[in-house]
């Protein structure tokens, strides 16, 4: 067996010197071929690596407490915006760019609901198409559209919530100009809030192209808010101005009848309560009175908690709801009483105040469109690392995958080798039982 073996790799090698050209020439063919191959497959197949970089990651939430879905990748929505991106929206489908795109965790974070990963894998594979547009990007290009588009997308849906600076007020020329007022005030104590809260996230952000921050805004809406406002009504009070009085009169006195009606049911919660605090059991509070020392060791009597401070701390507030709703109802007849003796129709007046509450919205708007530019930066600058792609650049050596095609060369030259050899063994045993029989 020994022998007919060594025989056979003798034979295998001299075949292999004899056609040495022949194999050299196939070998070449055959790096080029998978070469070739290797380019085609890698060209359409790119990837990129994406990590959650925030708190609430970690709990598989989105930054604004939602849960976190990495199927919306490859929604409508995220797919179109890539099509138009990529300007082939004509040539094909939402649905058929979503075939292409593919995730996978790479990493899972423990979790008491479960595994939550906070890193993705997103493969896009060209040749998934049935047909490619002419026009269409590379792969490695696709992928970063696709990446970019679904940032978008992330943080549009799920990042700060900036509808509030989209409120539109309601005023004109026609409009009741107390009404217009009462809007305004509206819109101004929204971005008042909202400039706020950026204030208490970052008070030294400054946007580096305009120069405006949220400081320098917040002195503006606050100049707005404590005198212009105030002076608008004043003046509106005072003068008793009104575009059309009837109507404005019917609408303060029903708003004066349901402020009366929470203001009547407050003031008997708090009748309730002082009831009941009267009819607290005199010797229960003498009992729970105890002696104790203050910090400048002198004796007080001190009273644990009991049924009597709870009623006495419901009483307290739903008392001071009454006052609130009280002196609301007493400025609501003040101003009926005004309207009613004062201007109304096209007066002077009426011109002045119209034109008060249009430079006050002038103002407002002003402010809103700055806030508007100073908080996109601001969003860019706070999110910048909430979603991070990683790309990997391919070189030509790479998409070609010259290692992988020398492996499989030298696999290819085995198998032929193989193939020489049992060949030459399967001969040389043929040929010995041949020499058996004769």
């Amino acid at each position: 067996m020994m022998e007919r073996a060594g025989k056979a790799l003798k034979i295998s090698l001299s075949k292999l010197y004899l056609y040495r050209f022949r194999i050299i020439a196939g070998l070449i063919a055959l790096v080029l071929a998978l070469c070739a191959l290797h380019f085609y497959t890698n060209n359409n197949i790119a990837s990129s690596n994406m990590s959650l970089n925030y708190s609430e990651a970690s709990a598989g939430l989105n930054p604004n407490s939602t849960r976190f879905n990495i199927s919306e990748l490859v929604s409508q929505r995220v797919m179109s915006q890539v099509l138009k991106a990529a300007g082939i929206e004509n040539d094909m489908t939402w649905s058929d760019l979503a075939k292409c795109v593919s995730t996978r965790s790479l990493d899972k974070g423990s979790s008491s609901t479960g595994y939550i990963s906070t890193t993705y894998q997103i493969t896009y594979d060209q040749s998934k198409l049935d047909e490619v547009p002419k026009h269409m990007p590379g792969a490695d290009d696709m992928v970063k559209l696709i990446c970019n588009s679904y940032k978008s997308y992330f943080l549009d849906n799920y990042g700060d919530n900036k509808s509030i600076l989209n409120y539109t007020s309601l005023v004109g020329t026609n409009e009741e100009p107390y009404i217009s007022l009462n809007s305004l005030e509206v819109k101004l104590e929204q971005i008042y809030r909202y400039i706020n809260m950026r204030i208490k996230e970052n008070k030294s952000f400054k946007d580096d192209a305009t120069g405006s921050s949220f400081i320098s805004l917040m002195k503006d809406i606050e100049n707005l808010k404590n005198y212009e406002l105030d002076s608008i009504y004043s003046f509106i009070l005072e003068t008793g101005v009104s575009k059309d009085r009837n109507t404005l009169v019917s609408l303060e006195t029903y708003k004066n009848k349901i402020e009366t009606l929470s203001y009547d049911k407050y003031m008997a919660f708090y009748d309730a309560d002082n009831n009941g605090i009267k009819l607290y059991d005199k010797a229960m509070s003498a009992i729970v009175m105890i002696p104790s020392v203050d910090s400048s060791k002198e004796y007080y009597m001190s009273r644990t908690k009991t049924a009597n401070d709870e009623m006495a701390k419901n009483a307290d507030s739903e008392l001071q709801k009454a006052i609130e709703y009280s002196k609301s109802i007493a400025n609501t007849n003040y101003l009926i009483a005004q309207v009613r003796k004062g201007s109304t129709g096209q007066s002077k007046n009426l011109t002045t105040a119209v034109k008060m509450i249009v430079d006050l919205k002038n103002s407002i708007d002003r402010i809103s469109e700055e806030l508007k530019v100073l908080d996109v930066s601001y969003i860019k600058y706070k999110t910048q690392n909430y979603l991070v792609f990683s790309y990997t650049d391919r070189s030509f050596m790479q998409k070609i995958s010259f290692k992988q095609t020398a492996v499989e060369a030298a696999a290819a030259l085995v198998v032929f080798f193989l193939i020489l050899f049992f060949s030459a063994m399967n001969k040389l045993g043929k040929k010995k039982k041949k020499n058996a029989k004769i």
